[in-house]
């Protein structure tokens, strides 16, 4: 039977949601927040700590003898180091015409060389090589911009590149003096 409340009387409210529903949708929100976390810090963020060895011990591993050792890093800096070679007073009859720069990439390096002589004074480019490959050299350039006759101070900036995708991988510089006779 259904009772209607007396004038001024208090109706009841619908009944609240429970405390405990609440308190167990914290705690799961914890618990998404505690896995995020250790995800991102306790496993390094990338999950890069998963991939190393535990087990593995930095250094020279035991029983090589100095000899070893020591051929071992020689090997190391030889792959890593380059050798640059350029005539460092180019002469041209005139701004025009070719000088002798003998570029040379020799047999030894590792790496495709370029090759990019910038002026002093100015920072502007006049000669740019496409790559050249070990053992390779350039006897004769011609500037990219015909200077007037004079002598200029410059640097050659060699560029190395990695035979396999001629990503850049270094670079060596040598001053070089460009003289323009007429």
């Amino acid at each position: 039977m259904n009772e209607v409340p007396e004038r001024g009387a208090a109706v009841a409210a619908p009944p609240k949601k429970s405390r405990r529903g609440l308190a167990v949708g914290i705690v799961a929100a914890l618990v998404v927040i505690g896995a995020a976390a250790w995800f991102f810090f306790g496993r390094g963020g990338s999950g890069m700590a998963d991939f190393f060895d535990p087990n593995a011990t930095t250094g020279i591993l035991p029983g090589m003898t100095e000899e070893q050792i020591i051929e071992e890093l020689n090997r190391i800096v030889e792959e890593g180091m380059f050798n640059i070679s350029i005539n460092t007073q180019i002469s041209f009859p005139n701004g025009t015409a070719e000088g002798q720069a003998y570029i040379d990439n020799i047999s030894a390096n590792h790496y495709n060389m370029t090759v990019q002589i910038v002026l002093d004074d100015t920072g502007e480019s006049v000669y740019q090589s496409g790559g050249i490959r070990p053992g390779q050299y350039i006897e004769n350039i011609t500037l990219s911009k015909a200077l007037p006759k004079g002598s200029y101070k410059a640097t050659a900036i060699f560029t190395a590149h990695d035979p396999e995708d001629q990503s850049e991988v270094g670079q060596a510089a040598a001053e070089v003096l460009l003289t323009v006779e007429s």
